[in-house]
């Protein structure tokens, strides 16, 4: 797990390149600060370069690829383009580890990559049987010969989470790919005189050529529904996301960019008979796809923890955990199974659940208190590392499990995100179940599912607001409008003139789609809802220097047969994830088993929104002459702040509040950092 980077000068070699590479990889000293490495090219010659934190093992190795030289002493040598890297290390800790690599046989081949190949073993016990040698015990360099052996076609062998770039001297160009569901971040910016890339954006703002400017177009998503990213250009206008399941080739002859999407998931949206015995062996088959996903993810050499909310999913990965270590004995688990949880005082706190887990378990528990008292002041520093505006404040909850996973020695977090977007957690899931048993008079089964709600999360009042939601496209425009003004109250704080403008994107996002359940699911996890959530887990971790890992999306075995299951595989009798709740019958305590409420991540964001309300007018009063664009009615805000603040009936009205002043740091941070201001 590293950050990556790297500059093309599209001009002809540059004195320049040297010290901006070096700022780009300083930028990203979080994501590693095991290692650092520079190579540098030019006229297919490599030059490899160390940093301040290269340790002296690296430097005094005899690989092809250790550093020579200082990076300083390349600031006033002329090269066309660069690779940086920061390592975070977690597999093969030696210098046999050190980014950026080349093959040792061929040095025509140079990478540097983020991110962990789970099955490297087996790959490279695979491509010795080709004849291929290994110098190192890294998965790095499993990468580099598989590609070497398969070309592009590589990518559909590994089964992990990565972003890379590799430099091909004899194609003369640059292949970038990112994993399947985007678990790691790779973004690029190309103008007349760069073409760049990153794993954040920050780093790309280091490019001199790079002018920063806010991103318009993908500002009303945000503060009305707190989606990001919901396009390759961001929130930064031209900067772009490579996006999931897609690779570039760069050639550095013509400085031509291809995108290309190499992974397609492929889902089943028919209606099928449901068959006792073919679910048992379905059922058998993803119980042990899921152990296998897990045990996989013990492939480290460092030490492992748990995230443990209390739900099915990460209840379900730290069971398997347990029951993989009673059976085999396991080194990145030989101080036990350490589950971190985030508890708050509220209604919505789950601890109670995750504490039945860890007594079922015997793990050692890190409960995290957290609370609005530091809400204020580490939402900069949140915003800092996560390149863009807050949507919610579970970010920050988040973020202080992995603090407390850092503080306790943990460099790698098995997480159960992905689990909803497989198997169907979300209640708005019933919603496209139902519809599709609707449209294909599959009506007994639909009755049926009805007279079960008890056993799901859902009322049939939601029911009713969904099918107006999924049908709104077909009413009378006036009607429309009046339906989405009230859904949508928050609305009346946007400035009419950006809400007229945009007003095409004014739309409800999704959530109410009449997909099939499969399909429904297919957009959650390929579009940009997980996507999302992926986002944010990265950049938490990566602060404290973490590796986040995600079974339920990035394992390809357990990923592609969800998707061949069958919607009544999913939600049966009531019950939301039906498969996943019978396949793991016996391993988890059946009180959580059979929870039927769904909370997710969830933190009391309102209620310490009111609590902090006068911190938080503070901060917007000193920031509001940032937004040049007049992106909502400040005036009317700040009239009617402690009408918003003052109870949960303006709960919509407080989050796209937040959203704004957290836009208004993004501002300061990225936009205007030159700008006086007391803000600390």
């Amino acid at each position: 797990m590293c950050g990556i980077s790297g500059i093309v000068q599209l001009q002809g070699p540059s004195e320049q390149l040297p010290f901006i590479l070096k700022n780009m990889n300083d930028k990203l000293r979080h994501r590693g600060p095991d290692d650092e490495g520079f190579t540098l090219f030019q006229d297919e010659n490599a030059h490899c370069f160390s940093g301040q934190d290269t340790p002296i093992s690296s430097v005094e190795s005899k690989f092809t690829f250790a550093p020579k030289a200082p990076i300083e002493s390349a600031f006033e040598q002329s090269f066309q383009f660069g690779f940086g890297h920061r390592r975070l290390a977690i597999i093969d800790l030696s210098a046999g580890g050190h980014q950026p690599m080349c093959l040792e046989e061929n040095k025509r081949l140079w990478i540097t990559l983020n991110g962990e190949i789970y099955n490297y073993i087996e790959l490279r016990t695979e491509l010795r049987s080709f004849g291929y040698t290994f110098q190192t015990e890294s998965d790095v360099e499993v990468v580099l010969v598989a590609y070497q052996h398969w070309g592009t076609e590589c990518l559909t062998h590994f089964n992990g989470m990565w972003s890379f770039v590799l430099y091909d001297m004899d194609k003369n160009h640059l292949f970038g790919a990112r994993d399947r569901l985007g678990v790691k971040p790779l973004y690029y910016l190309q103008n007349e005189q760069h073409f760049a890339f990153a794993s954040e954006q920050k780093a790309l703002l280091e490019v001199p050529s790079y002018s920063r400017a806010v991103n318009l177009d993908a500002m009303l998503p945000f503060l009305l529904y707190g989606q990001v990213e919901l396009q390759s250009e961001g929130f930064f206008k031209n900067l772009f996301e490579l996006k999931p399941g897609h690779f570039f080739t760069f050639d550095l002859s013509n400085s031509k960019l291809k995108t290309e999407r190499y992974f397609e998931l492929i889902a089943t949206n028919k209606n099928q008979a449901f068959h006792t015995t073919a679910f048992e062996e379905t059922k058998k088959l993803t119980r042990q796809m899921i152990k296998d996903a897990v045990r996989i993810r013990f492939r480290s050499d460092v030490p492992i923890g748990f995230c443990l909310s209390g739900g099915l999913d990460s209840s379900t990965i730290v069971c398997t955990a347990a029951e993989i270590a009673k059976e085999e004995s396991i080194s990145s688990l030989k101080n036990g199974i350490n589950a971190f949880t985030a508890s708050n005082d509220s209604a919505l706190d789950e601890s109670s659940w995750a504490k039945q887990i860890v007594d079922h378990t015997n793990a050692e528990w890190h409960n995290i208190k957290v609370d609005s008292s530091t809400l204020v002041e580490d939402i900069q520093q949140l915003i800092y590392f996560q390149d863009i505006p807050l949507a919610t404040t579970s970010t920050y909850a988040q973020s202080r499990v992995m603090r407390a996973a850092h503080e306790q020695g943990i460099s790698i977090l098995i997480d159960g995100q992905g689990g909803d977007e497989l198997y169907a957690g979300y209640q708005t899931f019933y919603y496209s179940y139902l519809n599709q048993l609707f449209k294909s008079f599959e009506w007994k089964t639909w009755y049926n599912e009805l007279r079960s709600l008890e056993n799901s999360p859902v009322t049939m009042k939601e029911l009713f607001v969904a099918f107006l939601k999924i049908n709104l496209s077909k009413f009378p425009a006036i009607i429309r409008a009046s339906l989405s003004k009230q859904w949508k109250s928050e609305t009346n704080l946007i400035s009419p003139k950006f809400l007229q403008s945009n007003a095409k994107k004014v739309q409800f996002h999704g959530e109410f789609r009449s997909d099939s359940l499969n399909q429904r699911l297919k957009s959650y996890c390929t579009e940009t809802y997980l996507k999302a959530l992926l986002r944010w887990e990265d950049r938490c971790s990566m602060h404290y220097s973490i590796e986040s890992r995600t079974p339920f999306s990035d394992d390809i075995n357990l990923i592609t047969s969800a998707f061949l299951f069958p919607a009544n595989y999913k939600i049966r009798n009531g019950w939301s994830k039906y498969i996943l709740r019978e396949s793991i019958k016996g391993l988890v305590p059946e009180s959580i088993r059979l929870r039927k409420d769904k909370k997710g991540f969830s933190i009391p964001q309102n209620k310490w929104l009111m609590e902090q309300e006068e911190a938080f007018f503070e901060l917007f009063q000193l920031l509001k002459h940032l937004d040049t664009h007049h992106l909502v009615q400040k005036e009317m805000i700040e009239l009617n702040w402690k009408v918003f603040f003052s109870d949960l009936k303006h709960s919509k009205e407080q989050d796209l509040i937040f959203r704004y002043v957290c836009y208004l740091s993004w501002l300061k941070q990225f936009i205007f950092p030159q700008q006086e201001s007391s803000l600390a």
